[in-house]
Order: C-alpha cells, then sequence, then structure tokens
C-alpha cells in the first residue's frame, strides 16, 4: 500500500462527505487536489487499494483521475463546513465490474425513539 499523499493546506479546503453504504468519512483538502490523490487518501484511511475506488458526484463519474477536483466542480463555493459536498465511492469487483452505489440514509434520534417505542408497543401488544 502507498503511503497517504501529502495535503498542503495553502488553498482553501473544500469539506467533503464521502460515502459508501454505512461508511461516511469526512474530509477538508484542497480543490487544487487530483482526484487520484484523493483516492488515495481514502484508500489510506480505509485501508483498500486505491486503484479499486470510484467516485460519483451527483450523478457524475469522476473518472479522471489526472483531473483536478475543481474541474468536476467541487470548489471551495460548494463545498462549506456547514454543507460539506456529497461524494459516493464504489470498489471495483473480481470481474472488472464496479459494485451497485447504494448509501444507506442516516438515522435521526427521533426516528430512531419511534422505532423503539413501536417495538416496544408490538412487544406489550403479542402479551
Amino acid at each position: 500500500m502507498q503511503p497517504a499523499p501529502s495535503i498542503s493546506n495553502t488553498a482553501s479546503d473544500c469539506y467533503l462527505q464521502i460515502r459508501r453504504g454505512k461508511q461516511t468519512v469526512f474530509m477538508d483538502v484542497p480543490e487544487t487536489l487530483k482526484v487520484l490523490d484523493l483516492k488515495r487518501f481514502l484508500a489510506h484511511i480505509l485501508k483498500l487499494n486505491h486503484e479499486l475506488v470510484r467516485f460519483t458526484a451527483r450523478g457524475q463519474v469522476l473518472d479522471s483521475d489526472t483531473k483536478l477536483l475543481r474541474e468536476y466542480g467541487i470548489t471551495t463555493k460548494e463545498a462549506r463546513p456547514q454543507a460539506p459536498y456529497q461524494l459516493e465511492f464504489v470498489l471495483q469487483l473480481e470481474d472488472g465490474t464496479f459494485e451497485t452505489e447504494e448509501i444507506v440514509p442516516y438515522t435521526s434520534e427521533s426516528s430512531s425513539r419511534s422505532d423503539e417505542q413501536q417495538q416496544m408497543g408490538m412487544a406489550t401488544d403479542s402479551k
């Protein structure tokens, strides 16, 4: 596994929320970062092979490793701390295809509580 690329904070940072299934990773990176470097950085954190990672953003595949994030519209104006830019990633399978993108929605505390209450009610009703 290659070492994580060093990220210089000389440029303004883009705040990213990178998701796959139930996983979420938050990063702040310069908009001048190449897609390949973002793959390497994420792969280093998650202990993956960066060559197996594919990013999508708003339905668009970030298919050129040499392009900068800002070339895909990921800029400091779009990716703020209060509203991070969401990227999704999938992994390449052994047959060369990519897994289906599936993002599991977050559950809020209130919905978790109502789920618990429903389960408790169901348990009480079944007696």
